[in-house]
């Protein structure tokens, strides 16, 4: 078994399971630059998994408006380990490490491979200085050139790539998956929600002006009827500026943060989704309203829209409030269509599997080992 190291910058849930997939396939060890980040309110179990990990010490670094995590115990831990390949997870609050990484696997003459979202949006949502994205820029274009394979989430990244002068066959997409067990039976049905005989709008978020909740509300507002429901299920910063701006609407519910069987129970009481964001380098959420069998509404700055949203939902340009607006008419007087394209999720989702993203890895990690 080849030996690989992976870093990544967070616990995240649902990577999990690909992480255990490709543990029966190479031998690997994760790198989690910390535990969980501030912003994120997972439940993580990760206790329920075998393969082998360290969550490293941290501290956090301002400069500016800008954060870095930085790991002051990954070099010693570099220095005593011996992979054959290193996976990077290309993140902006990791750089450092990322950096770090790089080097050292440099300096052994050892392939380097980089696990990816980026799309063209990315730049436009960093929240650092003009000189800090330049050098930010800089380091990911070199990391991506040295890089012996690149894993991307999907096809927009894919594009973006060739883009930048990354050869296509150094590339492979596919890796962003849900997996089944995470989506367990609902707790409620549409009637304990007290939604019957409506038609429910649902939309999964952190609320976070990226998302662009404020232009859903919006659009909402201009086509929906009397008993038409938009569920706008998350938390955060924007809660109390959507909140404001919905000014009372009694269509518009806020249920808050959800996890678990009350959060499925919201997906399987939704008639359409609504992904309307600004930027994101994919949307998990797109694959677990798909997995309910819900025709998709996304925005055209959503990643996994060129993969996702074919015949079963409707593309948007972001930010755009009439063509949201025309889109959700559309679908909320249509219940034909909305079963004809929530039977169509559920067909295309059924490809994105665990098994499916551990392959992409494993064709990315047999290609980097046979170019060394």
């Amino acid at each position: 078994m080849a030996s690989v190291m992976l870093f990544t910058n967070t616990i995240a849930p649902y990577r999990l399971p690909v992480f255990q997939q490709l543990s029966q396939a190479v031998d690997l060890k994760v790198l989690f630059a910390q535990g969980q980040a501030n912003d994120r309110r997972w439940e993580i179990q990760i206790e329920e998994y075998t393969f082998q990990y360290i969550v490293l010490s941290h501290r956090t670094l301002r400069l500016g408006s800008a954060v870095q995590v930085v790991n002051p115990g990954l070099l010693a831990h570099l220095l005593r380990s011996n992979f054959e390949l290193a996976i990077l997870g290309d993140n902006r609050q990791t750089a450092l490490s990322g950096l770090l990484i790089s080097c050292i696997m440099l300096a052994r003459r050892r392939p380097l491979m980089v696990w990816t979202g980026i799309t063209p949006g990315d730049a436009k949502m960093a929240h650092s200085s003009r000189g800090l994205q330049h050098l930010f820029a800089r380091y990911q274009r070199l990391l991506l050139r040295r890089a012996s394979a690149i894993v991307a989430y999907g096809t927009a990244t894919c594009r973006y790539l060739v883009e930048l002068g990354v050869p296509k066959d150094r590339v492979f997409s596919g890796t962003q998956v849900m997996s089944a067990g995470q989506l367990p039976p609902p707790a409620a049905g549409k009637a304990a929600l007290g939604l019957a005989d409506k038609t429910v709008v649902l939309s999964v978020n952190y609320l976070l002006p990226r998302k662009g909740l404020d232009v859903l509300i919006r659009a909402f507002q201009q086509v929906a009827g009397p008993d038409d429901v938009l569920v706008l299920v998350g938390s955060g910063p924007e809660e109390d500026h959507l909140q404001s701006l919905a000014d009372g609407d009694h269509r518009i519910l806020f249920p808050g943060y959800q996890s678990g069987v009350h959060k499925t129970a919201w997906y399987a009481a939704a008639d359409l989704f609504a992904f309307p964001t600004l930027h994101d380098p994919w949307g998990l959420v797109v694959n677990e309203a798909m997995a309910f069998g819900l025709p998709i509404v996304a925005t055209d700055a959503a990643g996994c829209a060129p993969d996702l949203v074919q015949d079963n939902g409707l593309v948007v340009p972001a930010g755009n409030v009439d063509a949201l607006a025309a889109a959700l008419a559309q679908l909320l007087t249509d219940e034909a269509l909305r079963c004809e394209m929530g039977q169509r999720s559920r067909a295309i989702i059924a490809d994105y599997t665990v098994e499916a993203a551990c392959s992409t890895f494993l064709r990315a990690i047999h290609h980097a080992l046979e170019k060394r």
